[in-house]
């Protein structure tokens, strides 16, 4: 049996389906009309067995009209080293790096087919500058269902059920500025849960955040001494 539930939507009050399309619209035209924004996301990955596979925290800036810059550290339960990725404009020039890489430019940010970090990376980001995007985003979930609503760490929530490619999506939007605030993902292999703390919006970001220098990051190593010349015994 479907059980519809109602919400307010603007001056309506809608059900079910036509609800969840409604709020997702309003998700999307809330990112675009940002100035700035800027949170910190902490991610977990799960095993299919619930064990923990990978934790990740992910710090993105973006300030209109081109500047940007997403920047993640990842960490496994195993205790191998940390890998640290970024991506970043100062809306002229556009470059990534990673942990053992060289610093690469880009023509352009672009996250789909980038090769770094995770899904993660992707929604918010989109929804924020539709440029970095692929075919899809996160306002067009499959067959979205308003499904109830619940707070997230104290904000009241949306929550929304829905398909993202084939994959299920539950997603917990802030009611009073339709901005995301938790998702959970589940993949194949693994499920994805995010949750988006420190959000901050339309207030200015230091230009030099968008100015990363990963040689200003790295831990100098330490310093070696030189061997000291062989001596020959005099005859």
């Amino acid at each position: 049996m479907h059980i519809a539930v109602a919400a307010s939507v603007g001056a309506q009050t809608v059900e079910g389906p036509v609800a969840a399309e409604a709020l997702l619209k309003r998700m999307e035209a809330a990112y675009g009309a940002l100035a700035s924004y800027s949170d910190v996301t902490a991610v977990k990955f799960r095993n299919p067995d619930g064990t923990d596979r990978s934790t990740v925290e992910f710090k993105v800036w973006f300030a209109r009209p081109s500047r940007f810059r997403a920047d993640a550290q990842t960490t496994r339960p195993d205790g191998s080293q940390a890998k640290r990725e970024v991506m970043w404009t100062d809306g002229q020039n556009a470059r990534s790096w990673s942990i053992g890489k060289a610093v690469t430019n880009l023509p352009k940010i672009q996250l789909a087919g980038s090769g770094m970090f995770g899904t993660y990376a992707y929604h918010v980001p989109t929804l924020l500058e539709p440029a970095y995007a692929g075919k899809k985003r996160l306002h067009e979930l499959g067959s979205p269902t308003l499904i109830g609503e619940e707070a997230v760490e104290g904000i009241d929530c949306y929550r929304i059920q829905g398909q993202f490619f084939t994959d299920p999506y539950e997603l917990w939007l802030g009611k009073r500025d339709l901005l995301v605030r938790k998702l959970v993902a589940s993949y194949a292999g693994n499920q994805m849960e995010e949750i988006h703390r420190n959000v901050e919006t339309n207030v200015p970001i230091a230009g030099e955040v968008f100015k990363f220098a990963p040689e200003n990051e790295a831990v100098p190593a330490p310093a070696t001494r030189s061997p000291e010349p062989t001596r020959k015994s005099g005859g």
